[in-house]
């Protein structure tokens, strides 16, 4: 499982950064509850839609996945860290953070059901 999860946010974030929205429909769960560094909170299609209408966009994105907690057959939490530029209220901003993502496999199929970021104070 850990492998899995490893690649599947490896696929997550290369089509944020890419705008690939197919693979994010296909990734994401129906429920997600996607937090933002700043503490606003999107659901899946109102995440979507801020990438589909452009107010946000992902210009870079780096990531690593730290560790992989097994919740369970069909759980998985991964907490690592990502640092990405964006173009988010009009302008470019850099974000970073410590992330945890919830991984649970529904219909078979492992969907993201949570994200949280906790925002790196700059030193």
């Amino acid at each position: 499982m850990q492998d899995e999860i490893k690649a599947l946010e490896a696929r997550r974030y290369a089509a944020m950064r890419d705008g690939d929205l197919d693979t994010l429909d296909r990734l994401l769960s129906d429920r997600l509850i996607y937090a933002h560094s700043n503490a606003t909170t999107d659901t899946k299609a109102s995440y979507l839609d801020t990438l589909r209408d452009g107010s946000l966009r992902y210009l870079q994105v780096d990531f690593e996945t730290h560790q992989v907690l097994e919740a369970g057959p069909d759980a998985a939490v991964a907490l690592g860290k990502m640092g990405a530029r964006v173009f988010r209220y009009g302008g470019e901003r850099e974000i970073g953070g410590m992330t945890c993502a919830v991984w649970n496999r529904e219909g078979g199929e492992w969907r993201l059901l949570a994200y949280q970021p906790t925002s790196i104070p700059k030193a």
